[in-house]
């Protein structure tokens, strides 16, 4: 060894020598010290070799193991043996310098080696000799040489027979092992090793285990052994000499390789039933015997994956029977899946079918893994099964339903009765009782989906729909039955409900049919993917949801456990009307959408005529618009939705996902709009599962409970049945678990902040709602939420209070909030919601306790960490403070003192505390607002330095808490709120606006007020500081001030009086009513103000009872006694203070209390008349010494008359009209005594008037007072002499102001007209005398006209001062104001609106006007003008009186007035926009003047000329024109017809103004054409379109050529009459004519040709005569064929269709359908019933398809209408005449599909159907292709190139051939025949004259372009052109009657200069122009 060591090539002696000594007596070769060089050596044989410790455990393993082998050793094995081997154990290691020492060292000689060892080898097993003689060193050799493939297949023949001999056992073993271990190469050799060594059969347990090990060493060799092992086991199985270790090979082939060893015994299975015999039923019997021998440890996934592998060996692909081997696998899948109930299985699936849930895992597995086997094999028959064969479509379902378990129960056992019948029904159900997998439920509707698959898709959806049901009905916590992922599927779904028409049906290009769906499948498909999104919410239920409505309201159905449509959840009525309105659309829009598609299909197949009772399809048929609106679903669709929900629980299933939560959904939707019963019964009906619910719905039942219980707590309990007590109690008992449920989310300890904060959440945001029942609910929710106690009654009442102080014992019932909800685990996490939901609950609630409660509880919890959080508590609390006083005043009443108010105060002042010491903490740059926020902020600064920037809302809270002075309890925060604020002896702070940086009023007067009121000296000294004298006065009389203050503002008043009394003096209205306060404010106990009494006293007259007063005040305390005493025994005396207006109010009570007597009321009316009577007995003594209490009373009534309370003081002195009287009677005499007081008269007079006003209400009944007043009213008129008519008119605005009394106001009319009479000034400005006259003429007063008499008399001095006093100017201002006033007026239903107003007057103004201005408009143009000619466009009515002023404006003024208003009128650069119809009526009148007339002969000659008497330049023909528009456009607005009528009476206006002069009106019409373009479509386009319209009926030569907007235009068919008319209507009698005559003949042509030339320049006048030439067309076509064409009513017809065709398109307008449906009637019944006679009416035929054609391309929808509705008589005609290709070319289009009922349609649709119906090809384009100039060319050609007469005339003649069936060719030879019109040659030229005129009868528009060769032709100096170009004249001139003029006048030259008779030609021309031939 140690000297080949580094040799690798080693000699060939020392493998001989190994040999050698192998099979002697191994001297060397065993030896431990040899073994580096043996295993050298032995590197030649490439042999694996056992390791012994495998070999040795492994045997003792199995052994050991094994009980029937026992513990000894086996007697086989000797001692030496047994020692060799524990060395050999202790030896095996090599070192790491015997590993590197080992390596190859024959590679060179490999063949050599081996031929030799072979054979030796050989020589040895070939000897004779007993096989009991084999030496052990020979297996041993063997063993070693086991690398060389000869050698294993030398020792595998023979290994069975060692193997059982007990000597050579070991030596066996090992050599076993080595072949095993060496067969590594998968030869045919190997095989062959393999298939022996499965042969061999091994009795002994010790032995067969060994074998086992072998059998997985070999498996180990070479990976294709595993399959070729599978192989021979099954072949043998199979065979006669079976193996009996067959199933313990496969068991432990199969442990081996446990996903690799399915698959190769599937592929077995599959080589066997690709065989000729029937293996199938051998092939169950022994799978099933695997299995059971295999103890189920089998894969069963992966064997039934590889049953079903695709397999491209050639066998495969020449398989005979593919169909078989397809079925027969089907069905090995099946029993595969059966075979997987193992006996656990079993015991768990009874188990589970008995309610108890053993072994689940077990179960669990096993229908998990029949669902993966159920997906392959569904991919299977997807993807691999149509690769292999095309299977029937009988077999291919049945495989599918066969693997699903959704076959016949005999299909799976019919082969060999297996599974046995007492567990076939048990086997099959726990099969088929499986979750599905997605890609299952995917591929299934895929293959429903493809064509190329026989499953259709209504089976498709039949599987799916039963394939799900069933999983769901497995449905269980610990399994996903139904799992889906991909959205698709709902798409999937509903492709399969789509229905698709057959293919070989044509549609109409253009025509998109709609989506529809097979009914049945669609609404099978709806119910089937709600159980999947039930199954699916976070995906298939949330796309649903969000995307799909139908299925939205299925789910919201289940969910709601409601079935009805639409679904309850839609609470608003309007939406749930709206819906069902719009099911109703949408079911009539499918209804009609499905026959229009049917009748396409019918079209294209049977031909049938689709109706609503004949169609197939409607039933069977809906609208696919799954993301439509939700559909009505049929009523057996809900109950198996119905059905469904109970069975699977969907609705819970539903109602328990939270991601996405769509219950919450519908409960936010719903909120408190509705009650929501469902809810209760869905929380009924989850016992033990609260927890699936979302707390929303949880609290929402609480409330719904607690709302139930409120309703019917009060109700007595007698009458209810012990039912109703069951409900009850188990109502109260699910209350108190829901409670339980809440309060442990919220106080327990499993409590998370997302809960806490939605239970909060849900009940704070109803704490702000506006309606007071839900907030209440929500206080009682959140009470019983928040106490521990719930429901129990009161459990913790006595516990004593922890920490809580007086703030929870006042607001006993708000625990909740100021003691529970702090306490909750989690209350950080709420804080901030919370504050802010009470927050806003503070400006919706109205309970003040509530109220309380909230700021309480927000002084103590608010979070103000964050500066924009405390703002807003701040801004919020301050809100409240500032605008809602009136709770504010209640909080705070000053009438007792309340504990809650007091903490209430102490908590605002904290929290307003704490903000001003933030705020004032924070630095001057720190922005605590958002500039959004900046208007109402202020920057505060105090003298101390310190800043702040805050709200003034929030400054004036913090004042007004000051005012409310310090709480009693803790009175910290108020004095340091008062120090910020009112520092002492310091200034108080200065504000700034934010935004604009001035200095703020940061205490406005209101402020002040209350400072004023309150108890606190520093904020009455602040307040009172730097007050006006105004501010000091208003202060000192308002009430509620205290006596300290009101001293204080007193003292305030005495400083003002010395420092400035003037302006203080002249603010004071009634220094009597203000000394009086003083004095009654001293009376309280102030002082302070004597300065200022003095200064009111002053100027008042001195008191006779001063030294009484004097006396009552030093004796204060005898006074009120004394007085009791002289009230009862004397009249009491009334002074200078005393306050007659709350003395009056005393007297009458604005609201009398019957409880309490008028007793104390005498005595003070007597003291009252006593004081009044007093004073005007003095008056009546000439005593002029007055008190003025007279004066004083009158003032006081009058300021009472003006107050709100005036009604009810005159109600009340109507009442008490025993006191009112006499005080009125005595007031009215003090009037009378002192005429010169015109003060007192003049107010004694508005009282009076005012109180009638009252009094004279139907309402109120008569009595004294009323009757007094109204005499006083009367004789204070009638008596009292007006010196001053300024007053007289003043007084009579007032009396027509306040009250209408006839009497009254004649009264003051006379008296001023008496005034005015006797020579008085009339100094009045014009606006009182125009109001006065306004009320005159509003009452229809009798001395209006004397009025205006005087008063026109009158005013001839004062017109200089006040020009607008002018006579005519107030006339004409009356009558202007009642134009401007009479809109208001609009439900007046008289003519004349002004009547309403100025009545009988109107005449009497009128009259004055034309007195005083006889010309109406020449004293003040500027005001008569707006009252003749202005205009209010928006619609009112023309004043009466106007034609009457126009009238006498044309008759009675001059020539040079009537021009200036003309010139006015017609301005076009006016300012103001007249009336047009006044101005035009006034034009009108101008030309028709009786003066310019006068001396004119009466008798009108016949033929005399139109004289024009206005003759307008071109702009005021404009202006005229824009008058017309203008008010036609008004008219437009209430009708189009009433505007066109108006434009037709208005035109001869227009051409008289015109004067005849055509370029003037075409200057007209160039102006409407260009607003045409302006305006457009808009009303005032069209009026100008109406307008051009009427000029062109009128003077049609103007518009040559016609313009395309006239053509476009509708309306000239029922315009007026046109000067035309009677020619038309002639030409078209001539043309009807049926006589024979020739000369009739010859007229019939000429009419023809003029026709053809109308319709070509003047389309619209022959258009007007359309419906004539439809009534001519009928009574002609009962005629048999031969008179009717001998009659000539065939060439009439023909005649008829030629004008039609030249009046495209014009003539297929909408407003001529009735009429050329006419026609076309008519020619179709003539097509009728001469159909057999049709070879005459080829022609006619073919214009009239043509014709057709043409009316489809420009008016689709009408043209397919009609033809629709006569399509019966086209095909009639169209079978009696096969030869008809044009005809049958329109009837094969008119057959395709369309839309039914087009015009029955709305317009919505009209658009659409247009588009669908004008790409119908109804006739193919082909048939009329128009012939090109490329076919012409030969022709041309041989014209130009013609050289001789005959060669042209030729080609002339072969023109007039061709041209006679296809005129329009000759237009290509058009400056061909010019050139031969004036040829030489007569032939030719004759002919070219009649090829050029038939070309222009045919196209009579070309006419004027051959007037240069007619006019040559005339010109000519040959004599011949000249007669031939005479003898066409009359014709030319027909078709060229533009030229006409110039034609005849050359043919009159020509006949003066050429010494030829032109006249016979002139004359017949100017007959045929004129038809006169016909007279």
């Amino acid at each position: 060894m140690a000297a080949y060591e580094e040799d690798e090539n080693w000699p060939e002696i020392f493998v001989k020598v190994y040999i050698e000594d192998s099979l002697g007596e191994r001297i060397w070769v065993d030896s431990p010290h040899c073994k580096t060089f043996v295993d050298n050596i032995q590197t030649a044989f490439n042999t694996k070799m056992p390791p012994k410790n495998i070999i040795l455990h492994g045997e003792v393993g199995r052994s050991g193991g094994d009980l029937s082998a026992g513990s000894s050793p086996h007697p086989s094995m000797t001692e030496e043996e047994d020692s060799q081997s524990e060395l050999l154990i202790a030896e095996e290691k090599m070192s790491p310098e015997q590993e590197g020492q080992l390596m190859p060292r024959y590679d060179d000689l490999a063949e050599s080696v081996e031929e030799y060892v072979l054979d030796m080898l050989r020589d040895q097993l070939n000897r004779r000799q007993p096989m009991d003689n084999v030496s052990r060193n020979l297996l041993r050799l063997l063993t070693a040489t086991c690398g060389y493939k000869e050698v294993r297949q030398m020792a595998v023949q023979r290994l069975e027979m060692w193997l059982q001999n007990p000597k050579l056992t070991k030596p066996a073993q090992d050599l076993l092992m080595s072949v095993c271990m060496n067969c590594n190469t998968h030869s045919s050799e190997d095989m062959e090793v393999i298939s022996n060594l499965i042969k061999i059969r091994l009795k002994p347990k010790v032995l067969l285990n060994h074998y086992m090990l072998c059998v997985r060493e070999l498996l180990n060799a070479h990976r294709d052994n595993l399959g070729t092992t599978i192989k021979f086991v099954i072949f043998n199985e199979l065979s006669n000499a079976r193996n009996p270790n067959n199933m313990q090979i496969l068991y432990t082939v199969l442990q081996h390789s446990s996903e690799q060893a399915p698959k190769y015994l599937a592929m077995v299975f599959q080589d066997l039933l690709t065989t000729k015999d029937d293996y199938l039923r051998a092939s169950r019997a022994l799978l099933r015997e695997i299995i059971k021998q295999t103890k189920h440890e089998i894969n069963f996934q992966a064997f039934c994956l590889g049953l079903m592998q695709e397999r491209k060996e050639a066998q495969y692909a020449e398989m005979e029977f593919k169909e078989r081997f397809v079925i027969h696998i089907t069905d090995l899948l099946a029993v595969s899946m059966m075979l997987g109930i193992t006996a656990q299985v079993k015991e768990a699936g009874i188990a589970w079918d008995k309610g108890e849930k053993k072994n689940l895992e077990v179960l669990r597995s096993f229908q998990n893994q029949i669902a993966a086997i159920q997906r392959d094999a569904v991919w299977w028959l997807h993807t691999v099964v149509p690769s292999i064969s095309k299977l029937a479509p009988k077999d291919y379902v049945h495989c599918l339903h066969k693997v699903l378990f959704t076959e016949q129960p005999e299909t799976y056992y019919k082969w060999d009765n297996w599974p046995p019948e007492s567990d076939r029904n048990f086997f099959l159900r726990l099969c088929s009782e499986v979750p599905i997998l997605e890609d299952t439920l995917m591929r299934i509707l895929v293959i429903g989906l493809s064509r190329d698959l026989p499953l259709g898709p209504a089976d498709a959806m039949e599987l799916a729909d039963h394939l799900v049901k069933r999983a769901a009905a497995v449905q269980a916590d610990d399994v996903e039955v139904l799992r889906v992922e991909r959205i698709q599927l709902i798409d999937a779904v509903l492709n399969l409900c789509t229905y698709h028409h057959p293919e070989n049906i044509q549609l109409p290009p253009g025509y998109q049919p709609p989506n529809l769906a097979i009914s049945t499948l669609y609404w099978k498909a709806w119910p089937l993917l709600l159980v999947v999104a039930a199954f699916n919410p976070e995906n298939i239920g949330l796309a649903a949801w969000e995307e799909y409505p139908s299925l939205k309201m299925l789910m919201e159905m289940v969910m709601t456990n409601n079935y009805s449509y639409p679904q309850c959840t839609l609470t608003d009525e309007e939406t749930r009307t709206e819906m069902i309105n719009r099911e109703l659309q949408i079911s009539q829009r499918e209804k009609q959408e499905i026959l229009a598609f049917e009748g396409h299909l019918a079209a294209a197949s049977t031909k049938q005529t689709i109706t609503e009772s004949s169609s197939l399809l409607l039933s069977q048929l809906t609208s696919l618009d799954p993301q439509g609106p939700p559909r009505r679903p049929p009523p057996h669709v809900l109950e198996q939705v119905k059905s469904l929900n109970q069975s699977l629980r969907l609705g819970h299933l539903l109602c328990r996902s939270r991601h996405p939560d769509f219950l919450l959904n519908i409960i936010q939707r719903q909120a408190s709009s509705q009650s929501m019963p469902w809810l209760a019964d869905l929380v009924q009906s989850s016992e033990g599962s609260l927890d699936v619910l979302p707390v929303q719905c949880l609290c929402e039942f609480l409330l719904h409970d607690a709302a139930d219980e409120s309703t019917s707590g009060e109700e007595e309990e007698e009458g209810e049945s012990k039912e109703q007590r069951a409900k009850k109690r188990q109502r109260q008992q699910k209350q108190r678990q829901l409670l339980g449920r809440l309060q442990d989310l919220l106080l327990g300890p499993k409590a998370d902040e997302q809960t806490t904060c939605e239970v909060l959440d849900y009940f704070l945001r109803r704490l702000s709602s506006s309606q007071v029942a839900s907030r209440v609910l929500a206080m009682k929710g959140l009470s019983l939420v928040l106490s521990e106690g719930g429901l129990r009654d009161g459990e913790e009442k006595d516990h004593p209070m922890e920490e809580d102080s007086g703030d929870s014992e006042l607001l006993q019932g708000y625990q909740w909030l100021l003691r529970d909800l702090p306490r909750l685990p989690l209350f950080d996490s709420v804080r901030a919601t919370t504050a802010l939901a009470l927050q806003q609950a503070i400006h919706m609630e109205t309970d003040p306790q509530t109220i309380s409660a909230y700021l309480v509880y927000l002084s103590q919890h608010a979070p103000v960490e964050e500066q924009g959080q405390h703002n807003d508590l701040a801004l919020d609390v301050a809100r409240l403070i500032v605008e809602r006083s009136t709770i504010m005043s209640h909080l705070f009443s000053k009438l007792s003192y309340c504990a809650e108010s007091d903490a209430v105060l102490v908590a605002l002042l904290s929290i307003f505390s704490r903000y001003i010491k933030r705020m004032r903490q924070s630095k001057e740059g720190e922005e605590v607002y958002s500039w959004s926020e900046s208007q109402d902020q202020v920057f505060l600064r105090w003298t101390s330095g310190e800043t702040a920037t805050m709200h003034i809302l929030v400054v004036h809270a913090m004042v007004i808490l000051l005012t409310l002075g310090p709480p009693q309890a803790g009175d910290g925060d108020f004095y340091t709120l008062l120090d910020i604020w009112f520092p002492e002896k310091k200034p108080l702070p200065t504000a700034f606006l934010v935004d604009t940086s001035e200095e703020a009023l940061l205490l406005p007067d209101w402020l002040k007020l209350r400072m004023i009121r309150s108890e606190v000296p520093r904020l009455v000294d602040a307040a009172l500081q730097d007050l006006e004298p105004q501010q000091l006065l208003l202060f000192v009389q308002s009430f509620g001030i205290p006596v300290s203050s009101m001293s204080k503002l007193l003292q305030y008043l005495d400083q003002a009086v010395s420092h400035d009394p003037q302006t203080l003096e002249q603010n004071i209205m009634d220094k009597n009513y203000m000394a009086h306060l003083v004095e009654v404010q001293h009376e309280r106990g102030a002082t302070g103000g004597q300065t200022f009494h003095s200064l009111l006293t002053a100027s008042l007259p001195a008191r006779r009872d001063s030294a009484e007063t004097a006396r009552s005040k030093s004796s204060p305390e005898n006074s009120q006694g004394q007085s009791r005493i002289r009230a009862l025994s004397q009249v009491r005396v009334l002074g200078p203070e005393d306050d007659l207006a709350g003395i009056f109010l005393q007297l009458f009570p604005l609201n009398p209390d019957p409880r309490w007597q008028n007793s104390n009321l005498r005595p003070l009316a007597l003291a009252l008349q006593q004081a009044l009577g007093q004073e005007l007995a003095r008056i009546r003594q000439g005593n002029t010494q007055v008190t003025g209490i007279t004066a004083r009373l009158l003032q006081a009534v009058a300021a009472l008359m003006n107050s709100p309370h005036s009604g009810a003081l005159v109600m009340a002195m109507h009442r008490n009209h025993f006191i009112s009287c006499p005080l009125m009677r005595q007031l009215y005499q003090y009037q009378r005594c002192m005429p010169q007081d015109t003060a007192f008269s003049s107010l004694f007079f508005k009282v009076l008037m005012q109180m009638l006003q009252w009094l004279e209400n139907p309402a109120v009944e008569d009595g004294p007072l009323r009757a007094q007043l109204k005499a006083f009213a009367v004789q204070y008129s009638s008596r009292h002499r007006i010196s001053d008519v300024r007053g007289g008119f003043l007084h009579l605005t007032e009396a027509l102001t306040f009250r209408r009394d006839p009497d009254l106001i004649s009264s003051t009319v006379r008296a001023i007209i008496a005034t005015l009479k006797s020579g008085e000034k009339c100094n009045v400005e014009p606006e009182l005398i125009s109001k006065v006259l306004q009320g005159l003429i509003e009452t229809h007063s009798p001395y209006l006209e004397e009025l205006l008499t005087v008063l026109f008399s009158a005013t001839v001095e004062t017109t200089a001062r006040f020009p607008a006093m002018k006579p005519i100017a107030v006339v004409s201002s009356l009558l202007l104001q009642d134009k401007e006033e009479t809109p208001v007026k609009k439900e007046l239903d008289s003519c004349s609106m002004e009547a309403a107003w100025l009545g009988p007057s109107s005449g009497l103004l009128n009259d004055w006007l034309e007195m005083l201005d006889p010309e109406v408009i020449s004293s003040c143009p500027d005001l008569q003008q707006k009252l003749l000619f202005s205009w209010n466009k928006a619609g009112s009515q023309v004043p009466s009186f106007r034609p009457y002023l126009l009238a006498l404006l044309t008759h009675q003024s001059s020539w040079t007035t009537l021009h200036q208003c003309i010139k006015l009128l017609l301005c076009r650069n006016r300012e103001q926009r007249f009336d047009p119809t006044a101005s035009l009526d006034f034009l009108w009148a101008c030309i028709h003047i009786p003066r310019i007339w006068q001396g004119r002969d009466q008798r009108t000659p016949q033929k005399r000329r139109e004289e024009f008497v206005l003759h307008l330049k071109t702009s005021e023909l404009i202006s005229m024109v824009e008058l017309i528009l203008a008010e036609a456009e008004t008219r437009y607005q209430n009708t189009e017809e009433a505007s066109c009528t108006l434009i037709q009476s208005r035109l001869p206006l227009l051409l008289s103004c015109s004067h005849g002069d055509l370029e003037s009106i075409k200057k007209v019409t160039e102006y409407l054409t260009s607003c045409i373009q302006q305006w457009g479509s808009s009303s005032v386009g069209k009026c100008c379109q109406d307008l051009l319209l009427q000029i062109y009926l009128q003077l049609p030569e103007l518009l040559v050529p016609l313009p395309e907007m006239l053509l476009t235009s509708e309306g000239a068919r029922d315009s007026s009459t046109c000067k035309l008319d009677a020619l038309v209507h002639r030409f078209i009698n001539l043309l009807a004519d049926t006589s024979d005559s020739k000369s009739s003949e010859s007229r019939v042509w000429d009419a023809n040709m003029a026709c053809r030339k109308l319709a070509v320049a003047h389309p619209i006048l022959l258009l007007r005569h359309l419906p004539m030439i439809a009534a001519l067309l009928h009574g002609r076509v009962h005629l048999n064929f031969q008179e009717f064409r001998q009659q000539n009513h065939l060439t009439f017809f023909i005649h008829v269709l030629g004008i039609l065709e030249l009046l495209q398109p014009q003539v297929f307008q909408n407003e001529h359908q009735a009429a050329l449906w006419d026609c076309l009637l008519s020619f179709i019944r003539l097509l009728l019933n001469y159909r057999k006679s049709s070879r005459h009416l080829a022609a006619f035929i073919s214009k009239f398809v043509q014709f057709i054609h043409k009316y489809i391309t420009c008016n689709a929808q009408a043209a397919v209408s009609f033809l629709q509705k006569h399509s019966d008589p086209l095909h009639d005609l169209s079978s009696d005449n096969s030869d008809l290709a044009m005809l049958k070319s329109l009837l094969a289009g008119l057959s395709l599909p369309s839309r039914s009922g087009i015009l029955d349609r709305g317009s919505d649709e009209e658009k659409d159907d247009e588009a669908a119906a004008g790409s119908l090809p109804l006739v193919s384009v082909s048939l009329f292709t128009p012939l090109t100039p490329a076919e012409m060319a030969p022709y041309m050609k041989r014209l130009s190139r013609g050289q001789t007469v005959e060669d042209i005339l030729e080609v002339l003649t072969d023109i007039d051939e061709m041209s006679r069936r296809r005129p329009e060719i000759l237009s290509f030879f058009a400056t061909n025949l010019q050139k031969l019109m004036s040829s030489s040659e007569e032939s030719c030229r004759n002919l070219a004259f009649s090829l050029a005129l038939r070309s222009i009868q045919n196209n009579p528009s070309i006419a004027a372009d051959f007037l240069p060769t007619f006019m040559y032709c005339l010109g000519s100096r040959d004599f011949e052109v000249v007669q031939t170009a005479l003898r066409n004249l009359p014709e030319y001139t027909l078709l060229c009657q533009e030229h006409a003029a110039v034609l005849l006048h050359r043919a009159f030259l020509v006949g003066m200069y050429g010494q030829i008779d032109t006249s016979s030609q002139i004359s017949e021309a100017l007959k045929v122009l004129h038809m006169e031939a016909t007279i």
